[in-house]
C-alpha cells in the first residue's frame, strides 16, 4: 500500500515538474514533456503498480475530457462543417481499420486478418486531447478548428465500435456488414438518447433544487463532475455508445437559456476554475500513462530475440505513412469533389488538406482501446499492443514536427497603449485624491500596485531584445539586494525581524523580472540560493531562540536598519549601473538610476519603510475599490470612443473583476508577519 502512495505522489509531482518546465521553456510541448516522465516512470518500475485498466480509462478520464469539449463545443461551427466531419468520424475510421489490418497482416502472416483488423480500428480514431494539446500552439483557421473539435467528440465512438465488431469476427469467426451498419447505428442512437435522457435528469434536478430554494454551488459542482461517469456507465449498461452519450450529455448540459442570476453567476466563476484543474490534471493522466504504457509495452517485444527489431521499426513506420497517406487522399478527393462543384480551383483547399491530415495525430485512447483485447488474445498477439502503442507515438511525434512548418503560429500582437493610458489615468486621480485622503498609506499601496502593473504593460509592450536587457539589470540589482541583506545579516548589523521583511521586498522584486526572457538558469539559481539562505537564516534564528544564545542581534529598530541597508545597497547598485554604461541600453540604465534615486527619496522620509510593512498586510482595501471603481469607468469611456475594441475591454474587465474579486477577500492570512512582529519576553 505504502509503495502505491509513493508511486501516485511521485505521479503527481511528474504533473508539476512538467509544467513548471513548460512554462520555462514554453518551446518545448506540455504533452512531449510528459511522454518523457512518463517513460522515466516506467523505467522507474511504476508500470507494476500504476497499471492502466482500459475501461476505467475511458469512464474516468477520457469520459471527462470529452463531456468538457461537448460543453465548450461550438456546435454551430460543427453542424456547419457536418459533411467533412462526418467524414472524418465514420469512412476515414473504418477504412483505416481496413489497410492497416492489411498491411499489418502481410508483415506478419502469423496473426489472423481480423486480429490485425483490431489494430487498424485502435489506430483510427484521432485522440482529441492529442489534438488540442498541439492546436493550442498554432493559430488554426476556425473551419479546421470546428472540423477537428467535432472529429474528435466522435471518432473514439466509432472506433471503438469497429475494434468490437474486430474483435467479436476474431473470437466468432463470423462477420455481416449489414448486421455490422445495424449495430453501429444502434450503439450510436442509443448513446446519444441515453446522452439526452442523463442531461434531462440533471436539468430537472436542478428545477427542483430551485423550486424548494436547496440551491448549491458545491452540490451542483459535484452533479456536474458525476454526470459524465453516470452517462458513460448507463450507456454502457445498456450496451450502446458509453463515449457518445457522454458528448451528448455535454452538448445539452451546455445549452439552454442564460440566466442573469447571482447563483449561476457563482456558479459560472466556480465552475470554470473547477474544470480548468480537473481538465488540466486529466490531460497530464493521458501523456503519462501513454509514457508508461510505451516503457511496459515495448520493452518485452524489443528484447524478444524471436522478434527483428529491423522489421519491427519498419512496419511501424510504414503503417505510421500508411494512416498519414490514408487520410491524404481521402480528404483530397473530398476536396476535390467540392472544388469541382464550387467552381473553385483545388490549390485553395490545399493547406485545409494538409492541417487536417497531419493533425490526426493518434494518443492514449489508441492504446486503452487495443488494451481491450481478450486476455487469451492480448497474450497470443502482444505484438498488437507493441504496434498500436509505436504508432501512437511515432505519428505523435510526426504531428510535432511536421505542423510547426505548415501551420501558420500564432502571432501575439502586443498593443499596451489604451491599457497604459487607462492605468496611468487611474494612478494621477487617485493621486489627487490621496492630498485630501484620510489613509494616505492606503492611497500609497494602491498606486504602487498600480505601478506594478503599468511597469509590466510597458515592459511586455518592448521589443523581445529590449525587455531582455531590462530584466538582466533587473536581476542583477535582484543579486545585489540579496548580498547586501545577507552581508547586513551576518555582520549582526539588523535583526532577524528586518531581516524578513526585507525579504518580502526582495520577493516583491522577483515578481518584477519576467524571467521567460531572463536566462531561466540564472533566474533559478538566484531564486534558489535566495530561498536556502532564508532557510538557513530560520533555521539559525530557531537554535539562537531555543538555546537562548545571543549570536545575532534581537532587538532593534527596523526602520533604521531597513534605511540604512537601503542606502548601502542603493551605492552599490548605482556604481554597478554605472559601469554597464554602453554596454546595455542607455535609456534604461538612466531609467534604473531615476528611479533608484527617486526610491532612495521615500527612503529617507520613512514612507518607503511603510509600504514594504503595508504590502506584507495590506489595509487599504477602500482605496482599491475606488481605484476599481475608476478603472473600470475608464474601460467604458474608452471602449464607447472607439479606443479599446470590444475584446479588449472585456478582458480588462475580467482582470479587474478577478483583482477586485480577490482584494474582497477576508480570509487571507498574516501568520508570517504576526509571527514577525511577535517578541518573546
Amino acid at each position: 500500500m505504502i509503495h502505491t502512495v509513493f508511486y501516485v505522489i511521485i505521479f503527481f509531482v511528474a504533473l508539476i515538474v512538467s509544467n513548471v518546465i513548460n512554462k520555462v521553456f514554453p518551446k518545448l510541448p506540455l504533452p512531449l514533456i510528459q511522454v518523457v516522465f512518463g517513460l522515466i516512470l516506467g523505467v522507474l518500475g511504476a508500470g507494476d503498480v500504476l497499471r492502466l485498466n482500459s475501461e476505467l480509462f475511458l469512464a474516468f478520464v477520457i469520459g471527462p475530457l470529452l463531456f468538457r469539449e461537448g460543453e465548450e463545443a461550438d456546435v454551430k461551427g460543427i453542424v456547419k462543417h457536418g459533411r467533412t466531419v462526418t467524414l472524418l468520424v465514420f469512412p476515414v475510421v473504418f477504412v483505416t481499420t481496413l489497410i492497416v489490418g492489411i498491411i499489418g497482416h502481410n508483415f506478419y502472416a502469423a496473426i489472423p486478418l481480423t486480429a490485425c483488423f483490431a489494430l487498424g480500428a485502435s489506430l483510427g480514431p484521432t485522440d482529441a486531447v492529442a489534438v488540442s494539446s498541439l492546436s493550442e500552439r498554432f493559430d488554426f483557421p476556425k473551419r479546421i478548428i470546428a472540423v477537428l473539435k467535432g472529429e474528435g467528440l466522435f471518432n473514439d465512438a466509432s472506433g471503438i465500435i469497429a475494434f468490437q465488431f474486430a474483435i467479436l469476427a476474431l473470437t466468432t469467426g463470423e462477420f455481416s456488414l449489414g448486421k455490422a451498419v445495424g449495430s453501429l447505428a444502434l450503439s450510436a442512437i442509443g448513446g446519444a438518447l441515453v446522452g439526452f435522457l442523463v442531461a434531462w435528469l440533471n436539468q430537472t434536478v436542478l428545477t427542483l433544487m430551485e423550486d424548494v430554494a436547496a440551491q448549491d454551488v458545491t452540490g451542483y459542482l459535484m452533479l456536474e463532475i458525476v454526470l459524465p461517469l453516470l452517462a458513460f456507465f448507463l450507456a454502457e449498461e445498456f450496451h450502446v455508445s458509453g463515449i457518445i452519450a457522454v458528448v451528448v450529455a455535454g452538448v445539452m448540459q451546455a445549452s439552454g437559456f442564460k440566466k442573469i442570476t447571482l447563483f449561476d453567476a457563482q456558479v459560472e466563476s466556480v465552475s470554470k476554475t473547477v474544470w480548468d484543474a480537473v481538465t488540466f490534471i486529466l490531460n497530464s493522466i493521458v501523456f503519462l500513462f501513454l509514457g508508461i504504457e510505451l516503457q511496459q509495452i515495448m520493452t518485452p517485444i524489443i528484447s524478444n530475440a524471436y522478434y527483428d527489431n529491423f522489421r519491427l521499426l519498419f512496419t511501424v513506420l510504414v503503417l505510421t505513412a500508411a494512416l498519414f497517406i490514408m487520410r491524404y487522399v481521402i480528404l483530397s478527393v473530398y476536396y476535390a469533389v467540392i472544388a469541382k462543384k464550387r467552381h473553385q480551383k483545388f490549390s485553395r483547399y490545399v493547406d485545409d488538406i494538409l492541417l487536417l491530415t497531419f493533425s490526426g495525430v493518434k494518443g492514449t485512447v489508441s492504446v486503452a482501446t487495443i488494451l481491450l483485447l481478450p486476455e487469451a488474445v492480448a497474450q497470443k498477439y502482444s505484438l498488437l499492443i507493441f504496434l498500436a502503442a509505436s504508432v501512437t507515438v511515432v505519428s505523435f511525434l510526426t504531428g510535432i514536427l511536421v505542423l510547426p512548418i505548415i501551420a501558420p503560429k500564432k502571432e501575439e500582437k502586443v498593443d499596451n497603449v489604451s491599457k497604459i493610458a487607462i492605468l496611468t489615468s487611474v494612478v494621477e486621480q487617485l493621486e489627487q485624491e490621496s492630498v485630501k485622503g484620510r489613509n494616505k498609506l492606503g492611497y500609497i499601496a494602491t498606486i504602487d500596485n498600480y505601478q506594478a502593473r503599468i511597469r509590466k504593460l510597458i515592459i511586455n509592450q518592448e521589443s523581445a531584445t529590449m525587455t531582455a536587457e531590462f530584466n538582466d539589470l533587473q536581476l542583477l540589482i535582484l543579486r545585489l539586494e540579496n548580498e547586501g541583506l545577507e552581508n547586513a545579516f551576518r555582520n549582526n548589523d539588523i535583526t532577524i525581524k528586518t531581516y524578513r521583511i526585507y525579504q518580502r521586498y526582495l520577493k516583491e522584486l522577483e515578481r518584477s523580472i519576467v524571467h521567460r526572457f531572463v536566462s531561466s538558469l540564472a533566474f533559478a539559481v538566484a531564486i534558489f540560493i535566495r530561498a536556502i539562505r532564508l532557510v538557513l537564516s530560520n533555521i539559525l534564528h530557531t537554535n539562537i531562540h531555543f538555546n537562548r544564545k545571543k549570536i545575532q542581534k534581537l532587538v532593534g529598530d527596523s526602520k533604521t536598519e531597513i534605511r540604512d541597508l537601503y542606502f548601502n545597497n542603493t551605492s552599490l547598485i548605482l556604481d554597478a549601473l554605472e559601469s554597464l554604461e554602453g554596454v546595455y541600453n542607455t535609456d534604461l540604465i538612466n531609467y534604473l538610476q531615476s528611479e533608484r534615486l527617486r526610491a532612495s527619496e521615500q527612503v529617507a522620509t520613512g514612507g518607503f519603510i511603510t509600504r514594504i510593512i503595508t504590502k506584507a498586510r495590506p489595509n487599504n482595501l477602500d482605496e482599491m475599490m475606488r481605484g476599481y471603481y475608476l478603472e473600470r469607468k475608464l474601460i467604458f469611456e474608452y471602449e464607447a470612443q472607439g479606443l479599446l475594441t470590444a475584446r479588449e475591454a472585456k478582458v480588462m474587465r475580467k482582470n479587474v473583476n478577478a483583482l477586485e474579486n480577490y482584494s474582497m477577500t477576508d480570509n487571507h492570512s498574516n501568520l508570517l508577519y504576526d509571527f514577525l512582529e511577535y517578541t518573546p519576553k
